[in-house]
């Protein structure tokens, strides 16, 4: 049977069109492995099949176009000439001067191949040949570089003798140099990499690398066991030439509703220095004679059903000192938590059980929760909000002290909008709270029950002021009144923690006792203002300050809630265009006439230019609440003054090269165990880093050097280089 030969007409397109929709649905029932899509000319008989002239065909789930194509019935072989170019079902793309191709595309030859793969790198060969579904190519180059092709700056490639390449697997190399902009800089007789859409495959990943003259030169060499589709083993051990080796892994499984994961280092006691500061002689004596260091951090999540679900997360080290000594280890987080729990989530409504302890600098002051118990209950009623939140805690700390608290609040809120725009938001609570206090020394803190009621009040007045025809100010002023009990029990965590700020001035607890009733009665007042224009914002501040009408509790000056009349606090943040932004935020005295806290930053971002400089200074509480009597130290031995500036910035130099860098100065903050120093409010130079980057479609590169002034423990100051180099197509 022989198709209609088209034309620019539209009878012939049209007969030309019904034939080809026949010829495909005759072969379509009759089981045949081509679907004729395409073509000038075909010509069918009981041996082949023929077609001639742009031809487009479908053959097992693969497309293929040529100038002509024979396909062999009896043997199932596609012969296809002239500009021959083959889709797969991995969207890697195939071209030809000529292939010759048989049934599951699993045996045949071609010659003068290009592969373009799914993620778009290429491979180049003179001749081909399929075996069991894999192309064995000769002389072949390979490069991820797509974009850089078309710019003639090729920025590296493969050359080699031999490459089998499977769509299916992976592509292996033999007898291989490497090339960068055009220069050999590496041969291999053998290399292997994971071919595009395959989702994972084992073998090595890219080593890390950096050095430092604390620690020397630290390899990491990483492999990669691909033990099944969901799980995973990576090994990553630490070589490193003045400080001892570590052994190093990650574990990851994932399962239908959920997942866990474990990364775990362990290493010898010639890691551990013993330092020369008194303070911590001993700590690194009970490293050394405990025969290791090491970390181990886990997670796991699992979905029970719809409403809960259970986890934990594991974050322990053998000393506060280990993660940072290893920078290829280091982690960010002075605190390492690791906790455990089971949470339910129905509606609105919320409860969960939580055990939590803590690894922090300060280990007097971290309890273990064991432990936490919380519901929380809401619901519509009389036209507000009907909540009851449970709690109940028991905190374990060192020297066995502990505390268990139950907390029962019950509370109705409700906003109400009158003539004018005023807005008064109403909240009525009851808490019933009963706290147990457990220890060997005196201290402040008692047992109790008590019922605290309260009451809040706030009012709200938007007021809009429109300036020109696109911008508009809203003006808020905020008064408020809150009545309690005046409580003489002193809460777990709420004396002197207790901090007044932009946020929580105008809350009805200012605490971070969780369900804390503030005692006594207060006022506070404020003012919101917010700019628009063009829908965009242009600036937004707000600033309080609280009254209090009964005597307040013995606080610390650097909460700002020492007297009666609390520190003014306020944010403000101005953008003063799209690309420059000021941001600041503090506590001021007017007794002292001084800052308590103050913090201002600055932001520029724009294509070739970004940086964020902070300014910070202000105060913090530095001692354990639970176990020390106010008027045991002087407050001066109770706080610590910090101050600081940072800046990070990057200038974007070309279109792939980035320069970026980093200064922090501050002061040394010391020990809680320690009178602060005199001098120590000095700004001393704490970490400062410059790094160049280089990234294109196909590499990145970034190298870094950073100076650490870190101390404590076997910590000295260091100075520390890093070279990464990523060859992203191949995973290196």
């Amino acid at each position: 049977m022989t198709g209609s030969r088209r034309s620019g007409g539209i009878r012939k397109s049209g007969i030309a069109l019904l034939c080809t929709s026949f010829f495909c649905i005759f072969f379509y029932c009759h089981g045949e492995d081509v679907v004729v899509i395409n073509s000038d000319s075909t010509q069918y008989t009981k041996e082949s099949i023929r077609c001639n002239g742009n031809v487009i065909i479908l053959y097992q789930k693969h497309i293929i176009s040529a100038d002509s194509i024979v396909y062999d019935r009896e043997r199932g072989i596609v012969n296809a000439n002239g500009n021959v170019i083959l889709r797969d079902e991995k969207q890697n793309i195939y071209f030809f001067e000529a292939i010759s191709i048989g049934r599951n595309f699993s045996s045949g030859s071609g010659k003068n191949i290009k592969i373009l793969l799914y993620d778009k790198s290429r491979l180049a060969a003179t001749c081909c040949v399929i075996k069991d579904g894999k192309y064995e190519l000769e002389n072949v180059i390979y490069t991820p570089c797509y974009e850089c092709v078309y710019a003639d700056e090729l920025t590296w490639q493969i050359k080699a003798l031999r490459v089998v390449f499977d769509p299916n697997d992976s592509t292996e190399y033999r007898e291989a140099k490497f090339e960068l902009i055009g220069s050999p800089i590496l041969y291999t007789p053998y290399f292997l990499h994971a071919s595009p859409k395959l989702k994972r495959k084992s073998g090595f990943l890219a080593p890390k690398f950096s050095t430092s003259s604390k620690s020397g030169l630290s390899l990491s060499p990483q492999y990669l066991w691909s033990i099944s589709d969901s799980q995973e083993l990576i090994l990553k051990p630490i070589v490193t030439s003045r400080i001892g080796n570590v052994g190093w892994a990650y574990y990851g499984l994932r399962f239908p509703d959920g997942e866990f994961n474990m990364d775990a280092s362990i290493t010898g006691v010639q890691s551990a220095d013993v330092p020369t500061d008194i303070e911590n002689k001993d700590t690194i004596r009970k490293v050394k004679n405990s025969g290791y260091r090491g970390h181990i951090f886990s997670k796991m999540k699992y979905e029970i059903n719809d409403i809960w679900r259970c986890g934990f997360n594991v974050n322990l080290a053998s000393d506060k000192y280990y993660l940072k000594r290893y920078p290829l280890l280091e982690k960010g987080e002075r605190i390492l938590t690791s906790d455990a729990g089971l949470e339910g989530f129905d509606g609105r409504n919320y409860t969960s059980l939580k055990t939590a302890m803590f690894q922090s600098d300060y280990p007097e002051c971290a309890p273990r929760i064991l432990p936490v118990i919380e519901r929380n209950y809401s619901k519509n009623l009389f036209a507000g909000t009907f909540s009851i939140d449970t709690l109940f805690t028991n905190l374990d700390f060192q020297d066995h002290r502990s505390s268990r608290k139950f907390v029962s609040d019950v509370a109705w809120q409700k906003e109400m909008l009158f003539p004018g725009g005023h807005l008064i938001n109403f909240t009525g609570s009851l808490s019933l709270q009963a706290q147990n206090v457990s220890e060997r020394e005196e201290s402040h803190y008692d047992s109790f029950f008590r019922v605290n009621p309260q009451a809040n009040t706030a009012w709200k007045w938007p007021l809009v002021v429109s300036f020109g025809t696109e911008g508009r100010t809203v003006f808020t002023p905020i008064f408020g009144a809150i009545v309690a009990g005046n409580k003489k029990n002193i809460d777990i965590f709420e004396e002197p923690f207790c901090e007044i700020t932009e946020v929580n001035f105008s809350e009805r607890s200012r605490s971070i006792s969780p369900y804390n009733i503030d005692s006594g009665k207060r006022i506070y007042y404020g003012l919101r203002l917010a700019s628009y224009k063009r829908d965009q914002n242009k600036y937004r501040i707000i600033i309080g300050r609280s009254v209090e009408l009964t005597d307040p509790m013995n606080r610390f000056s650097a909460t700002g809630l020492k007297y009666r009349h609390s520190n003014i606090v306020g944010s403000a943040d101005a953008f003063l265009s799209n690309k420059w932004s000021l941001v600041t935020n503090g506590s001021y005295s007017p007794r002292s006439n001084k800052w308590a806290r103050i913090e201002m930053g600055v932001n520029f971002f724009d294509k070739k230019f970004g940086m964020d400089l902070m300014v910070f200074r202000g105060k913090q509480c530095l001692y354990n609440p639970f176990s020390i009597i106010l008027d045991t130290y002087p407050e001066e031995q109770k706080t610590q003054k910090y101050r600081g500036v940072m800046l990070d910035a990057w200038r974007q130099v070309t279109r792939k090269v980035k320069l970026k860098g980093v200064v922090i100065i501050g002061n040394d903050v010391e020990s809680m165990r320690k009178i602060p120093k005199k001098g120590n409010d000095k700004y001393r130079l704490i970490r400062q880093s410059v790094g160049l980057e280089y990234q294109n479609e196909c590499t990145f590169v970034n190298f870094l050097v950073e100076r650490r002034n870190y101390r404590g423990g076997d910590l000295k100051p260091e100075t520390v280089f890093r070279f990464v180099a990523h060859l992203k197509n191949l995973g290196l």
